[in-house]
């Protein structure tokens, strides 16, 4: 049975060729902006009132 391509393939090229073809520089941006937005996140659920989200929090998951 043949594999479903993935949706993304186009970007994940794109992004792969932005860094001159180096997939670790690739990795290593995606790393950095996803600790950016986790930040985000987290100053958004301070900000943001209880009774909002009636008691929901984010669940931040570190890669391990």
């Amino acid at each position: 049975m043949n594999e479903p391509a993935l949706k993304h393939d186009d970007d994940v090229e794109r992004l792969i060729a932005e860094h001159n073809g180096d997939v670790h520089a690739a990795i290593a941006v995606l790393l950095s902006e996803r600790s950016f937005l986790i930040k985000e996140l987290e100053y958004a659920s301070l900000a943001m009132g209880h009774g909002f989200a009636r008691g929901w929090r984010p669940k931040i998951t570190s890669i391990s």
